[in-house]
């Protein structure tokens, strides 16, 4: 696969930044790494995949409760400008939503949410614009800005196209300007947990247990082979998000990942993504241990061992929680009782 010429890189790897973020927070308090996030969880996290894998469970798709929540999958994103650790940060805050409502009965709201206001935060307000008009954004900066400052939904931005909304996440995210103070109250008190999990297996329990992991590291992904499956292509630094864990053909533990640049595979996006019906969308046929399955628009399976071994090379992977978008009352939650 060849990388686009007009190619962003959207995700900055800089490691030095993301022990900082780490160490700052853990200095708050947080429980920002995966080991002691497991210790208030102990008993729905640590060993979730191997527990599943013995009853016989063979693969774990968070983006089907899509269906649940809307009755049809979300679209891919259609990136344009090297926003891709908002995309895949935001895909990763929609998918532990749909899951903790359609799976937990969570008294949480459905919503569509932005990544705009991602961008501009991890850039500006947490960033400190590091970042250069050319660059993209750390994840571990996206991740602070969720967790500190809330993420907003699309009701910000009524009557825009994808592309307008871009545009203007761009332009509030230059050094020098930050994000206006109406998407700062949008996200507002709609914040969510962000973790680091240390070890892949850690990674594949947060899958199991419904939360998403957008991921960065320093190469797009490669087209996928006959099983639906991609290894690393070629370098191209780029964030995307994990949305399931499963076992190929072999009894191997792999991973689904998440675009954030359009249709897999990586490369520039077509208007026809956010046109055309979303179920016309060509996707993905997955071939593992439970049989063949279509994933989501915009996904495929990866290499976990390969993947990981880049993630731990310079990259970043953070599991995410739903964001907290109560409900407005028991009436939400009736209609949500009827749709599951």
């Amino acid at each position: 696969m060849n990388i686009p010429s007009n190619f962003v890189s959207g995700w900055v790897s800089d490691p030095h930044r993301v022990q900082d973020s780490i160490l700052e927070r853990a200095g708050r308090g947080e429980p920002v790494m995966g080991a002691t996030f497991c210790l208030q969880h102990a008993q729905e996290l640590p060993g979730t995949w191997e527990r599943m894998k013995t009853r016989g469970c063979t693969g774990v798709f968070l983006r089907d409760r899509e269906f649940v929540v809307r009755g049809k999958h979300r679209r891919p994103m259609l990136q344009r400008a090297g926003t891709c650790v908002s995309r895949g940060t935001c895909r990763g805050l929609q998918t532990s939503l749909d899951v903790a409502i359609a799976d937990n009965l969570a008294l949480l709201k459905s919503v569509e949410l932005t990544f705009a206001p991602i961008y501009t935060l991890a850039r500006h307000e947490v960033g400190k614009d590091r970042c250069g008009r050319g660059d993209g954004a750390i994840l571990a900066d996206a991740m602070k800005a969720v967790h500190d400052f809330g993420v907003a939904t699309t009701e910000l931005f009524p009557g825009l196209t994808e592309d307008q909304v871009e545009r203007l996440a761009v332009q509030y995210a230059a050094p020098g300007v930050g994000t206006p103070a109406n998407w700062l109250a949008a996200c507002n008190l709609h914040t969510c947990v962000t973790f680091w999990p240390e070890t892949l297996d850690l990674l594949c329990d947060c899958l199991a247990a419904g939360y998403a992991v957008p991921y960065a590291h320093s190469y797009i992904t490669g087209a996928p082979n006959s099983k639906g499956v991609s290894d690393l292509g070629l370098f191209g630094p780029h964030c995307r998000c994990f949305v399931g864990v499963f076992l190929d053909e072999n009894g191997e533990t792999q991973l689904e990942s998440s675009e954030s640049w359009g249709r897999f595979p990586a490369g520039q996006p077509t208007d026809a993504d956010q046109t055309m019906p979303v179920e016309q969308i060509p996707c993905i046929n997955l071939h593992y241990a439970g049989g063949v399955k279509k994933l989501a628009p915009g996904d495929v399976g990866v290499n976990a061992k390969r993947f990981w071994s880049q993630i731990k090379s310079g990259g970043e992977a953070w599991a995410v929680g739903p964001p907290r978008f109560e409900s407005l009352g028991i009436a939400d939650l009736t209609r949500k009782v009827q749709v599951i």
